[in-house]
């Protein structure tokens, strides 16, 4: 459940789009307008494709492409995005941002050859804009064709519908529960969303059976899901007794905002939730986050005092039980853009999705680590497979290990979202090697000793053929000695830290034996 809402720009242009409302496209403009200001934005696009094609006015058919356009960049649809801005660029439509949003729109739906021109257009008119820089910059990056990295990927069937799943958290430290949100419209009556067209978002549950599979998912009854509500991107205490989510409710009359809830579990019911109140105000805030101790929320707001659309802020616990005043986590991890979804693991390492930062397409997820001696955050973009054209984000771990699940639109061509599991391989290293004498000839009764910085030592005897294997551990400093009677001793050190890849070490040891003094009668 992403969180939509129309910028200053886009108001102040259905303003002027009043005036020409009674002379050209009529009710259709009309209506069109009034979905887009509500965020029903699935229904304006239609009412705006209608009026469009009605229309012979030049300006008009500029403007009702720019919010055709608009719509479905908020509904996650690139291609018919990039197609609508194209339109608006073409019909001298006054708004310099349609030729950016066409940019990322062509970026985002893999089009780079597309994307470059007018980032670079763009650039020449408007150079500042982090923006267009770093969305250009991702496109220089992967015309380098980047190398994926060990994550493997899968779809989790057991999870996944055919409208949008995303944003799981799990419950409890069995990692053996899941709660995640869909729009499946099995629940709540099969009410379509008007802002993304599929079911309305609920909160679903999922566990591990006794085949190590994940059970049929089933909505969570009243009071967490309530038909008339939006309700997702739930996160939960370490304990599993807390459950955070976000709660848009709906009117049809004026855009809703978003909000964050909260509600205990007692004697295995949940109860009755109720909105977190930061600091001073009550804020348009989304996507929780807590901290493994419970005493810090993360969240999303584009409240005043951020750096350009949806920033990541958290909020400390006060004595009284109640939030302090939000702190913005500042301009390394925010941006102009949208940076959403945080999640925070164990050991403080936070993780967010960014449609700024430079990555490969839409929303990427990215690491980012605090650097005490410096006190500044250390961001990385998680890479392929996890990261692709489409949007990524939500992603949580299981504990300390480094495998989980995440959200991904990757291949579906209507912006539904879907689960995925992760999981990084741990890394192999071996030993490898062949002890000979200067003839290459085998020497007989040789054995290898290894040493770790781990606390490993061993002593293996080489086989009659002369050769030996032995496992490694990652991130060790080794020593190993080789030896055999009437030989001399070699000792070779090496270490596997560092090392981001599997790895044969192989080391052919060549014995010498000593030097004989030849004495003179």
């Amino acid at each position: 459940m992403k969180v939509l809402k129309s910028n200053p720009i886009n108001i102040v242009l259905l303003t002027v789009l009043l005036v020409f409302t009674a002379c050209s496209g009529g009710k259709k403009v009309s209506q069109a307008q009034k979905a887009f200001e509500i965020g029903e934005y699935t229904k304006a696009a239609e009412l705006y494709k209608r009026a469009y094609s009605g229309e012979k006015n030049k300006y008009n058919k500029g403007e009702f492409s720019y919010f055709m356009g608009e719509a479905y960049r908020l509904t996650n649809k690139p291609t018919k995005a990039a197609s609508a801005y194209s339109r608006a660029v073409r019909y001298k439509y006054p708004v310099r941002e349609a030729r950016l949003y066409m940019a990322e729109s062509y970026r985002k739906a893999g089009k780079l050859e597309k994307a470059i021109p007018e980032y670079e257009i763009y650039l020449e008119e408007v150079p500042a804009d982090v923006r267009a820089q770093r969305g250009l910059a991702s496109c220089m990056m992967l015309q380098k064709n980047p190398k994926d990295n060990r994550y493997i990927v899968e779809k989790i069937k057991g999870l996944n519908s055919k409208y949008s799943d995303f944003s799981p958290a799990y419950a409890g430290k069995s990692y053996d529960y899941v709660i995640f949100s869909s729009m499946r419209t099995e629940s709540k009556s099969k009410r379509k969303n008007k802002v993304t067209g599929q079911g309305t978002s609920s909160i679903y549950y999922s566990k591990i059976d006794a085949k190590g599979e994940w059970t049929e998912p089933e909505a969570f009854e009243e009071p967490i899901n309530y038909p008339q509500f939006d309700d997702g991107t739930p996160c939960v205490t370490l304990d599993g007794k807390q459950l955070y989510f976000t709660r848009c409710r709906y009117d049809n009359t004026k855009p809703m905002g978003a909000e964050i809830v909260s509600c205990s579990r007692t004697g295995g019911k949940w109860g009755e939730p109720e909105a977190i109140t930061m600091g001073d105000d009550s804020l348009v805030v989304a996507h929780p986050a807590i901290s493994s101790d419970g005493e810090t929320l993360y969240f999303v707001s584009d409240r005043d005092g951020g750096y350009g659309g949806k920033d990541i802020w958290k909020t400390k616990r006060t004595g009284e039980g109640g939030w302090g005043e939000p702190e913005n986590l500042g301009f390394a991890i925010n941006t102009p853009g949208d940076e959403m979804f945080p999640y925070v693991r164990m050991d403080g390492t936070l993780y967010f999705s960014s449609d700024t930062h430079i990555g490969f397409g839409g929303q990427d997820i990215f690491r980012a680590e605090m650097n005490e001696e410096e006190g500044q955050w250390e961001i990385n973009n998680m890479g392929a497979p996890i990261n692709g054209p489409s949007d990524d984000f939500g992603i949580v771990f299981k504990g300390k290990s480094e495998e989980g699940i995440f959200s991904s639109s990757r291949g579906s061509t209507k912006g539904i979202d879907n689960l995925y599991s992760f999981i990084l391989p741990k890394l192999k290293f071996t030993l490898n090697g062949k002890i000979v004498n200067k003839n290459s000839e085998v020497v007989e009764g040789a054995y290898l000793r290894l040493i770790g910085s781990d606390g490993t030592t061993l002593k293996v005897k080489v086989p009659a053929d002369g050769s030996f294997k032995v496992k490694l551990k990652p991130a060790t400093d080794y020593v190993f000695l080789v030896a055999a009677e009437g030989y001399l001793n070699q000792k070779v050190k090496f270490s596997t830290s560092g090392e981001v890849d599997d790895k044969d070490y192989q080391f052919d040891i060549v014995l010498e034996k000593p030097i004989q003094k030849v004495t003179d009668y």
